[in-house]
């Protein structure tokens, strides 16, 4: 029984020390460690539920550390987990191994129903979209790799589950397990945090693909949402990577373009129309931007030929406030298709 307190008793370092810098030590080695630890401690709980006597020595004990109860110990690997996580001092090598081992859960968790085991991994990526999100995409931060890597995992399970059902042809497909999940930028910054990392191999090139068919087919509504909503950065990025969003794409801009009006009083272009349906001027000057500048050579010049050609149609004016293609091009330092792509200041 001692053995089992003084056990016990290192429960408050281990979660003290995943909160400080110094994990900045730790190599995969000490990761690991850790991680048995506070499998060690869930199962611990479990054999002292029937045991009360037992159950409140250690209550008592773990009270000298700190303000811990028995539910931590259930909830150990939890806390450690996203604790880690949100440690910026964790070394790389070691955020890696863990955001596997959070993927790819061990042997003995995989025995875990599989409910809560996605509700674990729900709440998981929900508790990761509260860190700060990176300004300097489409380089993503360790919680958006996690919560794309964390849907593509889920699509790659879904697509398993189909393929050994399809037999008496009943299954869930994976494109209606994203229409169940809530629309919006937590979800539309883990799709493209997910199509943003390069395919690791084929079943995840195929969860891709799905993923993209889900954006581009059904509502016209969602990819609208999922490009307004998202860095124009990210957008030119998945622009470059996949031929598929280009034609969708280039239709959006030229559609929030045409609800643009030009005020002469203060001197601007204001939405004209139904408000939140587009994207501001500033916005729309943003993307562009990005599209001539991220974008490789050929697919810039390519953007740049569309707006002189939507130009043309607005009456080829060289005055600004008549045509807001006009203004997008005098912006830069184009002066016609043939001219060097440019990047907005």
């Amino acid at each position: 029984m001692e053995t089992v307190l003084s056990q016990a008793e290192h429960l408050p370092s281990l979660l003290a020390a995943s909160r400080s810098t110094s994990v900045q030590s730790w190599d995969t080695e000490t990761l690991s460690r850790a991680l048995n630890w506070a499998r060690y401690f869930q199962q611990l709980h479990g054999r002292l539920c029937t045991k009360p006597s037992l159950r409140t020595a250690l209550i008592r004990r773990l009270r000298r550390g700190g303000p811990l109860g028995f539910g931590h110990l259930k909830r150990c690997p939890e806390l450690l987990g996203l604790a880690l996580l949100e440690n910026q001092a964790l070394p790389s090598a070691a955020r890696q191994r863990l955001l596997r081992a959070l993927l790819f859960p061990a042997a003995a968790e995989r025995e875990e129903s599989f409910p809560p085991l996605l509700a674990r991994r729900k709440a998981a990526s929900q508790l990761l979209s509260l860190a700060p999100p990176t300004t300097t995409p489409p380089v993503l931060s360790p919680s958006l790799q996690t919560q794309g890597q964390l849907l593509l995992a889920r699509l790659r399970e879904q697509s398993t589950a189909e393929d050994t059902a399809c037999e008496d042809g009943s299954f869930f497909p994976a494109t209606a397990l994203l229409q169940q999940l809530p629309p919006g930028p937590t979800l539309y910054k883990a799709a493209a945090a997910a199509l943003l990392e390069p395919p690791s191999d084929e079943e995840e090139g195929a969860a891709r693909a799905t993923l993209l068919s889900w954006l581009l087919q059904g509502n016209p509504a969602r990819l609208a949402d999922f490009c307004r909503l998202l860095p124009a950065s990210w957008i030119a990025s998945l622009y470059s990577r996949y031929p598929e969003l280009r034609a969708p794409y280039l239709n959006l801009l030229s559609a929030w373009g045409c609800q643009f009006r030009f005020e002469p009083l203060c001197g601007e272009w204001k939405v004209h129309g139904q408000e939140g349906d587009g994207v501001t001027w500033q916005e729309m000057r943003e993307r562009v931007s990005c599209l001539l500048s991220h974008a490789p050579e050929p697919l810039a010049r390519a953007v740049e030929t569309h707006l002189w050609d939507w130009r043309a149609q607005d009456g080829d004016f060289e005055v600004r406030g008549l045509s807001v293609w006009t203004d997008l091009l005098l912006a830069g330092s184009g002066h016609g298709p043939s001219s060097p792509a440019f990047c907005f200041t």
